[in-house]
């Protein structure tokens, strides 16, 4: 038989589109992107040796700022928190006029920061792309990057940047690739099967575009920013030492009643009987939140059978947004499919019809709000399909994994 210890989050991913830059009329120009989950608003001051004045106020976490226009100089450009003194980074920095750079903050608590991508290349022929990576998720260790063509197996893929470390930018620089549309994946490093991302449906890259992926973590998941957590199910090792948001794959297990243990930050958590039936399929999910007391686990059934018929897929919903609370809607193509799904439950898996561009939404039952849309989700006859909801109301994140 088989279980997922899925306690639920892939990673996010941000691009930042960057055409060659124009003149400054002398100046230098700088923004944020504040990818950083604990640090949800930034503030940038510039120090050129006699005064230090704030020059950019409350850069909010998940935004790209806009351009700030800046005397030509060398600085101390330093980092803090919104409205307090004590510094998270400071760097000296030659800004050089008619230059362009994008200051990315990334870390969590008392791990803060910064990886600048730098803006003024050389574009690239008609009919190519630069491409550089940033690895800004911390918790995810290294990873690979795989761009390809939307149909194109990762078995018969080579990653286009490889064992890419959380808090640096890929040694590759600025790969030129064709431009049209790619696929991309980012996996744990020397890994095919531990998937933490996948576009799916494909992102276009322009003619001439230069692009900067930016690989960053998710915030108000099932167990918190910055965790480690191991787990073993009977004797077999389901995850060792994963960072927060780990969507594993299938182990095999014993069936029967087996004892799950837990180790969550180098602390052993208390022990738990986990009854198997052989033939099942299971997912082991760990929630740790505002909206959970301690560490709650919940071992959930999965329906993988096929769909009666080739022409239909199968999906159900996971709410493990530990950081939310509210019970969560499932709809597909406009129709209802999950209704008003509590925490750490998931919803029965629905036969929904198959195809390309169908629109997937998750609603907050509570308040109606509309956490997560998918346009262009492309659900494949006889493919079964769990999607996972975390985060929290201002960022929720939603992970669409294929289980067949």
């Amino acid at each position: 038989m088989s279980i997922s210890t899925r306690h639920a989050v892939a990673l996010l991913l941000a691009g930042i589109f960057l055409d060659g830059c124009s003149s400054s009329g002398g100046n230098a120009q700088i923004r944020v992107l504040n990818t950083s989950i604990d640090y949800t608003s930034l503030d940038l001051y510039l120090n050129n040796g006699t005064t230090n004045t704030r020059e950019i106020t409350a850069a909010a976490y998940g935004t790209l700022g806009n351009y700030l226009s800046v005397g030509a100089a060398s600085y101390t450009v330093e980092f803090t928190s919104n409205n307090v003194q004590s510094s998270l980074k400071s760097v000296n920095e030659n800004l050089a006029k008619n230059t362009h750079r994008t200051y990315v903050a990334y870390g969590n608590s008392g791990k803060f920061g910064t990886l600048e991508i730098l803006e003024d290349q050389d574009q690239p022929s008609a009919s190519y792309t630069k491409v550089q990576l940033l690895d800004a998720a911390l918790d995810a260790g290294s990873v690979d990057v795989y761009l390809t063509d939307p149909s194109v197996a990762i078995t018969n893929s080579s990653p286009t940047f490889s064992a890419v470390a959380g808090g640096t930018i890929a040694t590759a620089g600025f790969v030129t690739v064709n431009s049209g549309t790619y696929r991309i994946r980012v996996t744990a490093a020397g890994s095919q099967t531990d998937i933490r991302l996948d576009s799916v449906t494909g992102i276009t890259f322009s003619s001439q575009e230069i692009l900067s992926i930016v690989v960053t973590g998710t915030g108000g998941a099932g167990i918190p920013s910055g965790s480690n957590l191991t787990a073993n199910l009977g004797g077999t090792n389901l995850l060792g030492s994963a960072a927060a948001n780990t969507v594993s794959q299938y182990t095999l297990v014993t069936a029967g009643t087996q004892t799950l243990n837990l180790t969550l930050n180098g602390t052993a958590l208390p022990a738990s009987s986990q009854t198997l039936t052989a033939g099942e399929d299971y997912t082991v999910l760990v929630l740790n939140g505002p909206s959970v007391s301690g560490t709650t686990t919940t071992l959930v059934t999965d329906d993988n059978r096929l769909p009666s018929t080739s022409t239909y897929g199968k999906i159900k919903l996971v709410n493990a947004m530990a950081a939310l609370g509210d019970p969560l809607t499932l709809n597909v193509n406009y129709t209802p499919v999950a209704s008003a799904i509590t925490l750490g439950n998931a919803s029965p898996s629905t036969e929904v019809t198959a195809g390309t561009n169908t629109e997937i939404d998750t609603v907050d039952a509570t308040t109606s709000t509309t956490l997560f849309t998918n346009t262009t989700a492309t659900l494949n006859g006889s493919g079964v399909y769990d999607l996972f909801m975390f985060g929290t109301a201002a960022s929720p994140v939603g992970a669409l994994r294929v289980n067949r």
